[in-house]
């Protein structure tokens, strides 16, 4: 095992761990003030395209009953309906309803808010450079093999 570089500057697995535990907490924290569980919010933005159970439990990383289960919750506090997909009757589509729509809209609206005050004194590169980033990130973690 290589030893880490003796620096005070963390290495990049060190910031991206640091980095997740600040966004679970402030996903965490914007869900709680919009009545959601981390689990509903994150349902209600992959909601904002319509997709079936099965769509949405691979974009969650999540078992289909799982998702299933959060969809009928959300159904039953009218943020989500289940309609007939139009090529299969036998797939459901999931939209967000009206009220779905304000509330999804006002947890991001919350998220950006923590970020605001940092952002607003980023240049307009800055933004960009770290926008790209961030989307590099992701991109290589997730085609990343799912382990079972």
């Amino acid at each position: 095992m290589s030893e880490l570089p003796n620096s005070d500057a963390p290495s990049v697995p060190q910031a991206l761990g640091r980095l997740r535990i600040a966004l679970n907490e402030s996903f965490s924290r914007a869900s709680r003030a919009e009545g959601l569980t981390p689990q509903q919010a994150e349902l209600l933005c992959w909601s904002f395209q319509p997709h079936s159970i099965s769509e949405l439990a691979e974009l969650m990383r999540c078992e289909r009953s799982n998702v299933s289960h959060l969809v009928n919750r959300a159904a039953a506090r009218h943020l989500l309906t289940r309609s007939a997909d139009s090529e299969d009757a036998r797939v459901s589509r999931v939209r967000l309803t009206d009220q779905g729509q304000r509330v999804a809209t006002q947890f991001i609206h919350r998220l950006e808010s923590l970020t605001a005050p940092m952002r607003s004194e980023w240049s307009t590169e800055q933004s960009e450079a770290a926008s790209v980033l961030l989307t590099e990130i992701a991109e290589s973690l997730e085609s990343q093999p799912h382990e079972s």
